[in-house]
């Protein structure tokens, strides 16, 4: 079997498992309490965090392997598919644990929908310029799909100090 079969076979058992742990996360944060929810949220959101750092890694040629950005590139685009009402579930603002959640999140809804519509088609900008091995097209589709994510930041999330 040739390496590149047997790294889409590697991916493709990491995509599944992805997909299967955020379905188990959604499922329990909607039975769980709004601290288990914040929690949850923010294991989602690291999951999409790492993934964008292990592509700036290899973008930046500080370590990470196109392998590696691949995997990162997968993985923001498993969170992007995921419903923004399962992350975001009414009564986890800021004042619940440590979350960072403005309450305008819910007050401008459409807004946030809006932004997180945008998440999917940079995410997979991102994932076919990781599958072309292009370090440049990898940058900007990088530096876009930031953008995106940084901009409902700005609007809904606290500062971080």
């Amino acid at each position: 079997m040739s390496n590149r079969v047997v790294n889409v076979l590697a991916a493709a058992s990491v995509a599944g498992l992805m997909f299967a742990l955020f379905g188990m996360s959604s499922g329990n944060a909607a039975g769980a309490g709004p601290a288990e929810q914040v929690k949850d949220r923010q294991q989602t959101m690291k999951k999409l965090g790492g993934g964008m750092g292990a592509v700036a890694k290899y973008v930046k040629n500080e370590g990470g392997t196109l392998e590696d950005a691949a995997k990162g590139a997968e993985a923001v685009l498993a969170v992007s598919k995921v419903d923004p009402k399962a992350i975001f579930p009414e009564g986890t603002a800021v004042g619940v644990t440590d979350s960072a959640a403005k309450p305008e999140l819910w007050k401008n809804w459409a807004e946030v929908q809006r932004y997180w519509s945008a998440i999917q088609p940079a995410a997979e900008k991102l994932d076919a310029a990781v599958k072309s091995g292009d370090r440049a097209q990898i940058a900007q589709a990088l530096g876009a799909t930031s953008r995106t994510c940084g901009s409902c930041h700005e609007d809904f999330r606290v500062k971080k100090d």
